[in-house]
């Protein structure tokens, strides 16, 4: 098994194995942007870089700020596929990103969040057009279900100024679930 080094308050440590470097991403002794370094890698890389570590720093960011915290992503990642995450909030073409970037976690992130917000909107528009039908109240709940299209809209809007700003932040109200892993 090979053996990693990172650095920490301005030191080189190591070497340690990575079972022992992931615990220290996930109790938050190391923060997600530690550089380390192994052998056979060309240079130092920050460990929200790379896939061996990311789950471990996501789930520290989770324990810190509560349950529904978001992935930690490069910055690299999130201006090369900045494009296909702002297109991911339009309905139904989130699979525009998976598809042309499936290794982005960036992407795949805001692709969630617009596979989510197509969902709502469908059930939206279905709960309207059924409930709308219904005698005396019928014309409340239509006229109820387009308020709430207008705040899909309003999360459409929203999600793709952050997509744009490079930040992975989750959607109000129903950007709390994770349907792509």
């Amino acid at each position: 098994m090979k053996k990693w080094h990172y650095q920490h308050q301005g030191q080189a440590c190591g070497p340690v194995d990575q079972t022992h470097l992931a615990a220290l991403f996930r109790n938050g002794t190391l923060p997600g942007d530690t550089l380390i370094w192994q052998d056979g890698m060309s240079a130092w890389l920050s460990a929200n870089m790379l896939a061996e570590f990311q789950a471990d720093i996501a789930a520290a960011g989770a324990g810190a700020a509560g349950s529904g915290a978001p992935p930690v992503m490069g910055t690299t990642d999130a201006e090369q596929h900045k494009v296909y995450a702002m297109i991911a909030y339009l309905p139904l073409l989130f699979l525009i990103g998976l598809l042309a970037a499936p290794q982005s976690r960036f992407a795949r992130f805001h692709a969630n969040q617009g596979m989510i917000l197509t969902i709502a909107i469908v059930l939206v528009q279905l709960a309207g057009r059924i409930l709308g039908g219904l005698p005396f109240v019928g014309w409340i709940l239509w006229r109820a279900s387009e308020v709430l299209v207008f705040g899909c809209v309003v999360l459409i809007v929203l999600g793709m100024v952050n997509a744009a700003r490079g930040e992975s932040k989750r959607l109000p109200v129903i950007g709390g679930h994770d349907l792509l892993k």
